[in-house]
């Protein structure tokens, strides 16, 4: 579940066994310890965590980490950022809600469409930040953050401070579901992380994305058609924000424009902490999937020690400035190996 990396640094002699074979594993396994050990402090804390109705609110939580956050990888990858990712969330998930309530379909059909929508409004956002990267030559930060206030008051605009509840079963199986007694959510969200790591692993998009955020001027004198493959990541990115917005919708049965606010941060947190590079080149989804668990265990945990919210978010904050210290020291070390 890992892509490959173009860029980093090997050589003959350095490193042995498995993980010298395959050192685009040694990120997202690094998490692993880190885990384990949350895992049990939590659990001796508040034992309540290992209850089967909290693992399973655990998974379902971690299930729009992992969409957001494989989308935020592919981004990476290409040496971009998509800061609307959350607002992307609102504005989806308000407008499924609004095409289950129209009673223009029936509650089958419906909840189709209400889906379809999600993930094209999710993508038409996508479509603007990459034309905006792409063609404008607006520097993603920028863009990003330009849209994410945009878009979230397209969704005041079309919710107002109204929210819409109680949506047929049919759609709220997505988030609320259960396949073989697992969250259905959790399993929609592997289906897109594996269909992530297949599409950066093995198709020519994934290998030219990594290429771009690699190197954007080796990648042009090769060919490459730079632009295609940065606004085919943005529009992947915004339609799995789509996607995320509808299931965060059917997990919570309302619509509001509220919903996703810095789930921007979380996604970001996840792709980090699991090992893809902030300034492309190399992505892991495996990494992605640990570091969705990884986020969601703490949240929950904190949240069953009573821990105030905004201590949370405090948490997550560091968390990620920590990650990317880290991330750039293991970096900048590989640099000084190979030089």
């Amino acid at each position: 579940m890992t892509s490959a990396d173009l860029n980093a640094p090997t050589s003959a002699g350095k490193g042995f066994g498995f993980l010298a074979r395959n050192p685009g594993l040694v990120p997202p396994l690094g998490l692993l310890v880190p885990l384990v050990l949350l895992v049990v402090l939590i659990t001796v804390i508040n034992p309540v965590f290992v209850d089967g109705r909290n693992v399973f609110n655990v998974f379902r939580q971690i299930a729009i980490f992992l969409i957001l956050g494989t989308g935020m990888t592919i981004v990476m990858a290409a040496r971009g950022i998509d800061l609307s990712v959350g607002s992307t969330v609102a504005l989806a998930g308000c407008v499924a809600g609004l095409v289950l309530k129209s009673g223009i379909f029936g509650d089958g059909l419906g909840s189709i469409m209400a889906i379809v929508a999600a993930v094209g409004v999710g993508a038409a956002v996508g479509c603007v930040n990459g034309f905006a990267v792409t063609t404008l030559k607006v520097p993603p930060l920028i863009v990003t953050l330009g849209t994410l206030t945009a878009v979230r008051g397209l969704a005041y605009l079309v919710m107002g401070s109204d929210q819409v509840r109680n949506f047929p079963e049919q759609f709220l199986w997505i988030g609320q579901g259960r396949i073989f007694g697992l969250p259905a959510a959790g399993a929609i969200a592997l289906v897109v992380v594996l269909l992530g790591a297949f599409l950066m692993n093995c198709t020519r998009f994934g290998t030219y994305v990594l290429a771009v955020g690699g190197d954007r001027s080796a990648a042009i004198r090769a060919g490459i058609r730079v632009r295609r493959y940065e606004m085919g990541a943005y529009i992947l990115c915004g339609a799995l924000a789509g996607l995320a917005g509808a299931m965060l919708v059917a997990r919570l049965n309302a619509a509001q424009a509220v919903l996703g606010a810095t789930m921007e941060l979380h996604a970001i947190a996840v792709v980090v902490l699991g090992g893809t590079f902030l300034f492309g080149g190399y992505a892991t989804l495996l990494g992605t999937f640990f570091g969705a668990v990884f986020l969601g265990v703490a949240e929950n945990g904190l949240l069953l020690m009573g821990v105030p919210f905004y201590w949370q978010q405090i948490v997550i904050g560091t968390t990620l400035v920590v990650a990317v210290a880290i991330q750039l020291y293991r970096f900048r070390r590989r640099g000084m190996a190979s030089g």
